[in-house]
C-alpha cells in the first residue's frame, strides 16, 4: 500500500514537472502561431507630400478655370423653380412696443 502511494507521488511529481518545464519553454520561446503575423509598413512621408502637392495644384488650377470664365464670360443663368414647401415668409423686426 504505501509502495502504491510512493509510485503514485513519483508520478504526480513527474508530471507536475513536465508540465512546469514545458510552462518555462513556452514561456521563454513566446507564443507559437500557425498564422503569420501582420507587418507594418513604414508611411512614406515624402511621397505623400508631393502627392498633397500634386492635387493642390490640379485643385488650383481648376479654380484659376473658374475664376478666368467668370471674369471674362457673361452667364445666363435661369431659375426652374424654387422648394417652398413648408417655408414661411420673413418676418418683419419688431421693436419693444411703448
Amino acid at each position: 500500500m504505501q509502495q502504491r502511494r510512493r509510485a503514485d507521488k513519483r508520478l504526480v511529481r513527474f508530471a507536475l514537472g513536465v508540465i512546469l518545464t514545458a510552462t518555462c519553454v513556452k514561456v521563454w520561446l513566446g507564443p507559437v502561431t500557425m498564422v503569420p503575423s501582420a507587418q507594418a509598413q513604414i508611411p512614406d512621408a515624402g511621397l505623400q507630400r508631393n502627392q498633397l502637392v500634386s492635387e493642390v495644384r490640379k485643385s488650383n488650377e481648376l479654380l484659376a478655370q473658374i475664376a478666368k470664365t467668370l471674369k471674362t464670360q457673361t452667364l445666363k443663368v435661369r431659375v426652374e423653380g424654387t422648394d417652398k414647401t413648408g417655408v414661411r415668409g420673413a418676418r418683419p423686426a419688431r421693436g419693444r412696443r411703448p
